[in-house]
């Protein structure tokens, strides 16, 4: 379970790094008011009257007549990731180390015995004392 659970948090944390580092591009077509088309990662395919415009009088004329339009939004990634530790001062290393040891040792159950009584074996039987003073039980 625990592993399975690693495993995952590792998988999302390395997913998390990678989509914060990357930069893409999100490219819209509109046709008058109307969403045409979207792509991520390259061109939108412009609308059928576009095209028409393009075949029938060269390039660029939808924008002379301002039926059409292209919108392209770039959303850019990070790109410094290393934290620099060389920041810290000798105070803080200190502190820093204690609290650590104290934080971490202070879930750490102590020894339900102590350790000052040492426990020694029972003295052997040499003889039976209910044999010897003829005392028994009835």
């Amino acid at each position: 379970m625990k592993n399975g659970f690693h495993k995952i948090t590792s998988l999302f944390l390395a997913l998390l790094v990678l989509g914060s580092t990357m930069s893409f591009s999100v490219d819209k077509h509109y046709c008058g008011d109307h969403l045409i088309d979207v792509a991520i990662f390259g061109e939108a395919a412009p609308c059928e009257m576009m095209q028409s415009l393009d075949a029938k009088y060269g390039k660029d004329t939808y924008k002379k007549m301002g039926c059409c339009k292209n919108e392209q939004t770039v959303f850019e990634g990070q790109d410094e990731l290393k934290m620099q530790l060389d920041q810290f001062t000798t105070d803080q290393l200190v502190f820093l180390k204690a609290f650590t040891y104290s934080y971490t040792y202070l879930f750490v159950e102590a020894d339900k015995y102590s350790a000052s009584v040492i426990s020694h074996p029972p003295p052997l039987i040499i003889t039976d004392y209910q044999v010897a003073y003829n005392q028994y039980l009835i």
